[in-house]
């Protein structure tokens, strides 16, 4: 009846404002480094490519505003014009600026190396986070590359994802700072979102103890059940391309992304059929909305992101 119809739309459009990860529409997926180096562009781009090969449109967005390198994975050479700043500035819109690098894969560029930092007020944020929903209604996944740490920009970021893969190695100081960024996050945001993924790995048995560990730490402390860990092993250049060190002269290769070897890329082929796994699950699911708020309670100060610390 349609009486039953527009009280669903309603109940659908009051879910997504209280919760942006529910609304309808290709899963967003946030990948973050628990610190720098972690690994986090080149998980994100070999993951584009598996849900790529499995048929998913995907979209990968560089939203690391300190050192985007996603662009330059892939070999793509945006215009200054058409990045992420230009969509948080509001002078495009996310389509407009959106570039094909391959088959099924579409890249929303981070900001050029050497420009000023894009607004982060409220805004540039609202209108960041309508323009990411709108793209997830053209798109089977998008995945976000929100760099690494905690701030209110990647806290953002999380809200905004249906799931979090928190990227950190097995060395005691990168997983321990996997823990404070959770910590440091509004982490009762984030109940059964937040995934360690344990980069670098060595053997299997390296993922144990610390994914017991990180869960039982989220569960006491913070009162959030993080979803079950996963390990990958070290990304390493494929025989076939040399370290460019290696070489006598600069070549187009150079330029060409980095082939994975065999044990990194079937570690990510399972992540991505996990992820979409996941997808299909999630999108079965009644959507129910929860506890009504503001959509943007995250600036309930009336402050903008780029004036809280």
């Amino acid at each position: 009846m349609p009486d039953q119809a527009a009280q669903l739309r309603k109940l659908v459009r009051v879910a997504a404002q209280a919760d942006p990860s529910l609304a309808p529409g290709g899963p967003i997926v946030a990948l973050t480094g628990s610190r720098g180096e972690m690994g986090v562009t080149t998980v994100a781009c070999q993951l584009a490519r598996e849900l790529a090969r499995l048929g998913k449109q995907v979209v990968v967005i560089d939203a690391n505003l300190i050192a985007p390198a996603v662009a330059h994975h892939f070999g793509a050479d945006p215009r200054p014009d058409r990045t992420i700043d230009a969509l948080l500035r509001g002078s495009r819109r996310a389509a407009e600026i959106l570039l094909d690098v391959e088959e099924n894969i579409r890249l929303l560029p981070g900001v050029a190396l050497g420009e000023l930092a894009p607004p982060l007020d409220r805004t540039a944020v609202d209108h960041f986070a309508s323009e990411l929903l709108a793209l997830s209604q053209q798109s089977d996944a998008i995945l976000i590359d929100a760099g690494s740490g905690m701030n209110p920009w990647v806290d953002r970021l999380w809200q905004l994802a249906r799931q979090v893969l928190l990227i950190a190695t097995p060395e005691s100081e990168a997983f321990l700072d996997a823990y404070a960024a959770v910590k440091l996050s509004q982490h009762h945001r984030h109940n059964d979102k937040v995934r360690l993924l344990l980069n670098r790995t060595v053997d299997d048995w390296e993922l144990g103890p610390l994914a017991t560990r990180f869960e039982d730490t989220c569960t006491k402390f913070l009162r959030i059940t993080p979803k079950p860990a996963i390990a990958l092993p070290e990304f390493l250049r494929s025989r076939k391309q040399p370290p460019v060190n290696d070489r006598p002269e600069r070549t187009e290769q150079d330029h060409a992304p980095a082939l994975p070897d065999e044990p990194f890329r079937r570690a990510t082929r399972l992540l991505a059929a996990d992820l979409a796994a996941d997808f299909r699950v999630a999108a079965l699911r009644l959507v129910r909305p929860k506890q009504q708020a503001a959509s943007s309670s995250l600036f309930t100060d009336g402050k903008g992101l780029s004036q809280r610390r």
